[in-house]
């Protein structure tokens, strides 16, 4: 288990896999009941230093998490930072339309594929319908490569989001460490994706700590969510 938080510490976490179960759809996942009070007090511990870095929408982290947390929602693509102030680092594309149209097309016609639409991008997965993973690959990836600069295709758990370019995880913990009540802290990241490796990496080049669910927690969510609350 990892050491524990320091009082000095800016803690960054990942949803889901990292604080949440992964459960077989995005609105099935369940709460567990002393997750909000455990993170409330390493929000008073940390003086207000806690954030969220997911890709999931902002409404979605208010409706898991109440209190108005700092939180880098869609990768990054909207934050708000310490203050509740909202900043949109990326807009929808152009071509958002058309993918919806296209992703939609292929999930009629692959029985357990799922569209889930955020703000700036759009997810296709495939969880409940592995049989189609390599078709659906083939999909996405040709949506990005027609849509030209701008845009790109992150790989997930059993899932692709179709996004624009300009907004990552370790571009949104730059940004927090460059704004109170982060500044001058030592970084925290916990995250369990491919998508949350260069900002594990961040943050232990920046002289903190980067965990990874399945190497520091053996891949377990409740793991973590036990370190948090023992911390």
């Amino acid at each position: 288990m990892p050491a524990p938080i320091p009082d000095n510490a800016a803690l960054f976490l990942d949803i889901d896999g990292t604080l949440l179960d992964i459960a077989e759809k995005p609105d099935l996942v369940i709460i567990p009941p002393t997750l909000a009070e455990t993170l409330a007090a390493l929000r008073r511990r940390l003086n207000g230093a806690v954030a969220f870095i997911s890709g999931r929408p902002l409404t979605e982290i208010d409706q898991f998490f109440p209190g108005q947390f700092p939180a880098a929602a869609e990768h990054g693509a909207i934050v708000r930072d310490g203050q509740g102030a909202l900043h949109h680092i990326t807009g929808r594309p152009a071509c958002y339309d058309h993918w919806l149209q296209k992703l939609s097309e292929a999930a009629a016609r692959m029985p357990g594929a799922i569209i889930e639409q955020k703000t700036v991008g759009l997810v296709i997965h495939y969880r409940q319908a592995p049989q189609y993973a390599n078709e659906i690959k083939h999909l996405a990836e040709s949506l990005i490569a027609e849509s030209g600069p701008g845009t790109i295709l992150l790989p997930a758990h059993m899932a692709y989001e179709l996004r624009p370019t300009g907004a990552s995880k370790d571009a949104a913990l730059t940004w927090f460490m460059q704004r109170p009540p982060f500044a001058g802290r030592t970084p925290i990241f916990i995250g369990d994706d491919t998508t949350d490796e260069p900002a594990i990496a961040l943050a232990t080049a920046l002289g903190g700590t980067g965990l990874h669910v399945n190497r520091n927690f053996s891949g377990r969510p409740d793991a973590v969510r036990r370190w948090l609350d023992e911390d």
